[in-house]
């Protein structure tokens, strides 16, 4: 089996149109015979309802320090929404795909919440669905602690 990643960042997942473009991108590697996992982040900028940015402001809001746990358990949910959203466009253009937060895709982290790094990865979820069919569209991110809490790996990809 050749996987492919194929990442796209808020900006390429922001709009319907767009995301139909990355769609096409990810039915393109599938019909050249790679299994695409695809990786996304949370839909569009600050501002946008879904953004990072728009989360953070939303949750200071109502007070202004939010500790990093629970930060970081906000902030994980604009990429579950883009995975989710994502699966619906591959749908729409042929392609069977399933959704995984960073957690359900194996990704293992420390407990820096906000700045977490990756401890390990286990792939043998997403290489089951790989197997079966499916395009695995993973939350980008974030991943999760041995013990089950969320975490974030930074901003920025750092």
């Amino acid at each position: 089996m050749r996987i492919v990643v194929q990442k796209f960042g808020g900006t390429s997942v922001h709009t319907r149109e767009l995301r139909e473009k990355a769609a096409m991108k990810v039915k393109e590697a599938h019909e050249e015979g790679f299994a695409p996992v695809v990786v996304v982040s949370a839909m569009g900028r600050k501002g946008a309802p879904y953004a990072t940015d728009t989360l953070i402001a939303l949750a200071q809001e109502e007070f202004p320090e939010i500790d990093a746990r629970n930060l970081d358990l906000l902030l994980s949910c604009g990429e579950i929404i883009s995975s989710v959203i994502m699966v619906q466009a591959l749908r729409r253009v042929g392609l069977r795909a399933v959704a995984l937060t960073g957690g359900q895709a194996g990704i293992i982290t420390n407990k820096s919440f906000g700045d977490a790094t990756v401890i390990r990865v286990e792939p043998e979820r997403i290489t089951k669905y790989l197997k079966d069919g499916y395009v695995a569209v993973v939350a980008g991110f974030q991943g999760v602690t041995e013990d089950g809490e969320i975490t974030t790996l930074g901003r920025g990809g750092e």
